[in-house]
């Protein structure tokens, strides 16, 4: 009887104690949570999401759009005051390239002088023959020769201010495509000389029978420049005006890289492509006579 009464009393107090034992047990992790990842250790890989670094996932995250942003097409190429568009850069000029420089008293004249650091900068070797009074018939053999022993990459030529005078300049056509000649297929540029008084029409005929080479107007691009007491040779101020203008033409003229198929000029053979490639003329002057002949003789 006494056992039975207090049965009521202890139902209560063993329900108690087995609720607060179950309250105190941990819970069951979760898993793939950020917590359950982070706290992985030994030699167990983490999961994808929190083995990615943080450099990654914000490169790899879509950036934001900046307030304001157009999402206009991009700008047209730039194109030049006459509206054309601007032309290929020409690639680095490698070093050791070969530049052979002849002509009479004016390449001396301070020309070849401040022209010879110049190419030093990029380079090139760079080598002058100069001759006193000589003449555009003067210089065959010698060109000849030079061209032979050196296979420039570039020919500049500087002749024509002995005959500034002449009275028949035209007879000189032939004398001026023979020197053409013999550059070959080669870089190459016929420098006028500056003019200290009207010629007779010699600039002319170097225009129309200096190509497959490039033809520079030395009063075009240099304008007027200061000379020696004698009112014809430039002085050293005036030489350095020079061929600043030549070199800063020379450089724009230079040709980008070949495209595919394009016949390549001759050089040194110390490059795979002659750094001093020029781009054509752009009135597409046609070679002279003799060139023309050879041409289809070699054909």
């Amino acid at each position: 009887m006494r056992s039975s009464s207090f049965a009521p009393l202890l139902a209560p107090t063993l329900l108690y104690l087995v609720g607060a034992c179950a309250s105190a047990a941990p819970p069951e992790a979760q898993p793939g949570t950020p917590a359950s990842a982070t706290h992985v250790q030994g030699d167990v890989a983490a999961p994808p999401e929190a083995r990615t670094s943080p450099a990654v996932a914000a490169a790899a995250a879509p950036a934001p759009e900046t307030a304001g942003a157009s999402t206009a097409a991009p700008a047209a190429v730039p194109v030049g005051a006459a509206g054309e568009v601007p032309a290929e850069a020409a690639p680095p000029i490698e070093p050791r390239s070969i530049v052979l420089h002849i002509g009479d008293s004016f390449l001396m004249a301070g020309f070849s002088q401040a022209l010879r650091p110049k190419m030093k900068a990029v380079g090139a070797l760079y080598e002058v023959r100069s001759e006193q009074a000589s003449y555009t018939t003067s210089w065959h053999l010698k060109l000849a020769k030079l061209v032979g022993d050196y296979h420039p990459d570039l020919v500049i030529i500087n002749l024509g201010a002995n005959e500034v005078t002449l009275t028949d300049p035209a007879a000189r056509a032939d004398a001026v495509e023979r020197l053409v000649k013999i550059v070959g297929n080669r870089p190459c540029v016929w420098v006028s000389p500056p003019l200290w008084r009207k010629d007779t029409g010699i600039i002319e005929i170097f225009r129309k029978h200096t190509s497959p080479c490039r033809f520079f107007d030395s009063d075009a691009h240099a304008g007027p420049i200061s000379r020696q007491p004698d009112g014809i040779h430039p002085d050293a101020a005036g030489g350095t005006a020079w061929a600043d203008a030549f070199f800063r033409w020379l450089l724009a003229e230079r040709a980008p890289m070949p495209k595919e198929g394009e016949a390549l000029p001759k050089g040194s053979g110390r490059h795979a492509v002659n750094p001093w490639r020029l781009r054509p003329e752009k009135n597409g002057a046609s070679p002279g006579p003799s060139l023309q002949k050879t041409a289809q003789t070699q054909l």
